[in-house]
C-alpha cells in the first residue's frame, strides 16, 4: 500500500511542479492579454511579459489552462471607423411695427404723428393721404434659417487611440509687459491658435458592442473675432452600426420693445448635437 502511495506521488509530482515557460503571442500585446490571464493563474504562480513574448510560471496543467484561454484572446484586432458628426441649427425672427402721419386741423393747426419716415427697414409700407393729412405705417415680419454639418471619419484598431482634427491655425497677438531693472519693458509677438472640428476616441470591443471613451470639439471664429467654443468628454456604449446621440446644447434669446409709435420683438434659437457611429471594416 505504502509503495502505491509513493508511486502516486512521484506520477502527480511533474504536473504540480512549477516550470518557466515563453509562449510567443501572434496578434495582441502583452498589455492587452494579462489581465484576462491573471485570473487563471494559480496561487504562487506569475505571469508577465514583454513585447509579444509572455512570460509564465505555474504547473503544466496551469500553463495548458493559460494556453487554452490565450488561444481565444490572442485573435486579430478588429479594424474600426468611427464617424462623428456635428451638427448646428440656428433660427432667427424679427417682428416689428411702426405708424407715422400729419393731421391738418382748422386753421394753421397740424397735429403730427413723430416716426421713421421709411418706416421699419424691409417691411410692407402702407400710407393714406387725404388733403392735407396723411398717414401711414410698416410692419415686418422676418424669418431665418441656417444649418451647418460638419462630419469626420478616422480608422482604428479596437483598443487603440485615434484622433483627427481639421481646421486653421488663426493668428493672435500678444502684447507682454513686465518691469525690469530699466523700468517697464513690452514686447509683442504672434501665437497661432488651432480652430476647427475634430475629436479623440479609445474603443474597446465586446462582441457587437462597442465602449468609447471620446472627445469631440468644434471651434468658430464668431462675431468681432471671438472665438466660439464646443467642448464634450464622455464615455458611451452601444451597438456597432447604429448612431449613438453623444450630446448637445441649445441656447433661446428674446427681445421686445417699443418707443411710443414704434413697437418689435425679436428672437433667436441655436441649438447643436453631436452624433457617433462605429462601424466594423471588414
Amino acid at each position: 500500500m505504502r509503495r502505491l502511495l509513493l508511486l502516486l506521488c512521484f506520477l502527480a509530482a511533474p504536473a504540480l511542479a512549477q516550470e518557466l515557460e515563453v509562449i510567443p503571442l501572434k496578434h495582441r500585446s502583452v498589455e492587452q492579454l494579462l489581465p484576462a490571464l491573471r485570473p487563471l493563474l494559480e496561487p504562487g504562480g506569475a505571469l508577465s511579459g514583454m513585447g509579444n513574448q509572455l512570460i509564465v510560471r505555474a504547473s503544466q496543467r496551469n500553463r495548458q489552462q493559460l494556453k487554452q484561454a490565450l488561444a481565444a484572446l490572442d485573435t486579430p484586432q478588429r479594424r474600426l471607423m468611427i464617424r462623428v458628426s456635428q451638427n448646428r441649427d440656428g433660427e432667427s425672427a424679427l417682428q416689428a411695427g411702426s405708424v407715422y402721419g400729419e393731421f391738418a386741423g382748422s386753421g394753421s393747426r397740424n397735429v403730427r404723428i413723430v416716426g421713421p419716415s421709411a418706416g421699419v427697414a424691409g417691411g410692407t409700407r402702407i400710407e393714406v393721404q387725404r388733403g392735407g393729412s396723411r398717414i401711414g405705417g410698416s410692419v415686418v415680419d422676418t424669418r431665418d434659417a441656417s444649418e451647418a454639418r460638419a462630419s469626420q471619419s478616422v480608422q482604428v484598431v479596437e483598443g487603440g487611440n485615434a484622433f483627427i482634427q481639421v481646421g486653421r491655425a488663426l493668428p493672435l497677438p500678444l502684447r507682454q509687459t513686465w518691469v525690469g531693472p530699466g523700468g517697464a519693458v513690452s514686447s509683442e509677438s504672434v501665437v497661432y491658435r488651432d480652430v476647427g472640428q475634430g475629436f479623440y476616441a479609445r474603443p474597446q470591443l465586446n462582441g457587437e458592442r462597442v465602449t468609447l471613451e471620446i472627445s469631440p470639439q468644434a471651434d468658430s471664429v464668431g462675431a468681432g473675432g471671438a472665438i466660439e467654443v464646443q467642448r464634450l468628454t464622455t464615455t458611451v456604449s452601444g451597438r456597432l452600426g447604429e448612431w449613438i446621440e453623444l450630446g448637445g446644447s441649445g441656447q433661446l434669446a428674446s427681445q421686445s420693445g417699443g418707443n411710443g409709435w414704434t413697437v418689435g420683438s425679436s428672437e433667436a434659437r441655436d441649438s447643436r448635437s453631436v452624433w457617433l457611429r462605429v462601424d466594423e471594416v471588414q
